[in-house]
């Protein structure tokens, strides 16, 4: 016999569910059109932020932006190569972040994008729009290269942005990081939804 509790939930869960489903379909990135038709629903609208690495050189660039991550709230961090493996020694993330922020080994950051984020390089290439007049997305897989190297004109042409800080020497990867993520955090609510997201 079903208990007028376990009831009372089920039939207020119904009424959650139904409402849901009246939203009217936000907009969808093209990258998840293929995996989610257009008018899907979102389950929220909050602005989150991730990270890409493309073959990172070192533990110690991997461990210096986890602890990037920590600090500015991002939601995980991938990365990709045969140079850094996930069991080295977090030597430079003091703050254990690893420990609350996934780091996931891919073999490709294409396979990764989350649903309706909007990958975006950090590269000093031609073409590439300056970090402080850029607007960012509510939701953000910001992608850079390793240190000793640059993003795969591949990679490049798959993103929907390329930015660039504009400086007069080259910065570390765990700068560069730091230095996006700042970027995004001081300037707020303005994103390109503004206000509807949180």
């Amino acid at each position: 016999m079903r208990s007028p509790v376990g009831a009372s939930l089920l039939a207020k869960a119904a009424d959650q569910t139904s409402q849901i489903s009246n939203l009217p379909a936000l907009p969808q990135s093209p990258y998840n059109r293929a995996l989610f038709p257009e008018g899907t629903p979102l389950v929220a609208d909050k602005r989150y932020s991730c990270i890409g690495l493309y073959n990172p050189k070192s533990p110690e660039n991997v461990g210096s932006v986890m602890r990037a991550a920590g600090c500015y709230g991002v939601a995980s961090v991938f990365y990709t190569g045969k140079r850094y493996e996930r069991a080295a020694d977090f030597v430079t993330d003091t703050k254990r972040v690893h420990y609350d922020i996934p780091l996931i080994g891919i073999d490709d950051l294409k396979k990764i994008l989350p649903l309706n984020c909007v990958p975006v390089a950090v590269e000093l290439v031609e073409g590439a729009r300056p970090l402080p007049e850029y607007t960012h997305p509510d939701r953000a897989l910001y992608i850079f290269g390793p240190e000793d190297g640059s993003l795969d004109k591949e990679i490049r042409d798959w993103c929907e942005d390329v930015v660039y800080i504009p400086t007069t020497g080259c910065m570390n990867l765990a700068a560069t990081v730091n230095v996006v993520l700042y970027d995004r955090m001081a300037k707020g609510l303005n994103t390109r939804s503004g206000p509807k997201f949180r």
